[in-house]
């Protein structure tokens, strides 16, 4: 798994709207993963994302398909 640390958790919810996006912390601008409104609600739904640890959980996914850096593990 991922060095926490190592990234960051960019996340808003206003009514029908939602984002979720994962960043390198170094740079915070690269962008690893992103879900914008309905991905996020299918991401939440299909188990990818858990509602109650967004970052282990957008890190895990990143993981294992392949999306953390080399440099970043």
């Amino acid at each position: 798994m991922p060095d926490r640390r190592a990234f960051k958790l960019l996340s808003w919810f206003e009514r029908d709207r939602a984002h979720v996006q994962l960043v390198d912390a170094a740079t915070e601008g690269r962008c690893i993963v992103e879900w914008w409104d309905e991905e996020v609600t299918q991401a939440i739904e299909d188990g990818f994302l858990d509602r109650h640890d967004l970052l282990g959980s957008a890190l895990a996914y990143a993981a294992s398909v392949g999306l953390i850096p080399e440099d970043l593990r």
